[in-house]
């Protein structure tokens, strides 16, 4: 029977630890993947999204916000007034690092706008549909049949933490939800904690607020938090998993080391 040298058998207690040790890292550090859908998409849930209400409330105008509008009426003197200082000519230039310029006259640190005729007008607050409600009934007096065009800056959601490409984004549209607009930085890692993302909220009158929104969870289409609002930051935070991973990746290059050292040194020792 063939005899197992004590040196030797301490080499082989040594190389089997470290392996052992190696492959419950790899397979404790392995990624674990899962589909955010499957909560409330699939075909048992899909039935149950009539109990969600709709919620979307209209963006509203915030202070230095650059508000683009447009009169039109019987009166062509009057309408060339009011849009010279409206939008048309004498306006707020700004220009962004991507994306179109945005042209048309900027809301001061009073929340107001101001017009010649009409003077100056309230917009902080209000939506847009509100603020052209209130220009109608202003120019109503000055002109025949007149028309209001109110169009609001292209804002956008800032999306960090656990996704693909962490950046600001502009709304694909003037109504788009959270999945939507998480799409647009090329969704979630493999390390998302989807459980307890964090959005941070500052609404026109500079209340701020930070929710916590669990998108595994199907009551979370019927949150606020569904739809974002304009200059809403997202925070995607990692799973525990990513840090061990990265724990494990660190010692499993430091066994490698250690187990080449081993091998070299009974090799020596022979």
């Amino acid at each position: 029977m063939t005899q197992i040298a004590p040196k030797n058998k301490f080499t082989l207690i040594v190389v089997a630890a470290l392996l052992f040790f190696c492959s419950n890292i790899f397979v404790g550090c392995s990624a674990h993947k899962y589909n955010m859908m499957n909560t409330y998409l699939d075909s048992t849930k899909t039935i149950e999204l009539n109990k969600y209400p709709f919620q979307y409330s209209e963006p509203t105008i915030k202070k230095y916000d650059v508000v683009r509008i447009q009169f039109a009426g019987m009166n062509p003197t009057v309408t060339g007034l009011l849009n010279s200082y409206g939008g048309a000519k004498l306006q707020t230039e700004m220009k962004a690092t991507e994306g179109p310029e945005i042209t048309g006259q900027q809301v001061d640190d009073n929340g107001n706008l101001d017009f010649p005729l009409i003077g100056k007008v309230r917009a902080e607050g209000l939506t847009k549909s509100q603020l052209r409600e209130s220009l109608l009934k202003m120019v109503a007096p000055l002109l025949k049949d007149p028309f209001v065009f109110v169009e609001l800056p292209k804002r956008g959601i800032t999306i960090l933490g656990e996704v693909k490409t962490p950046s600001t984004v502009v709304f694909p549209k003037e109504r788009a939800n959270l999945l939507e607009t998480l799409a647009q930085v090329g969704f979630v890692t493999e390390f998302a904690n989807l459980t307890k993302v964090k959005v941070y909220r500052e609404d026109a009158s500079g209340n701020r607020r930070l929710g916590h929104v669990n998108l595994e969870d199907t009551a979370f289409l019927s949150t606020e938090y569904f739809y974002p609002q304009p200059d809403d930051v997202v925070y995607v935070p990692a799973r525990a998993e990513k840090g061990l991973r990265n724990v494990g990746q660190t010692y499993a290059q430091f066994a490698t080391i250690l187990l080449a050292i081993t091998s070299l040194v009974v090799s020596l020792t022979r």
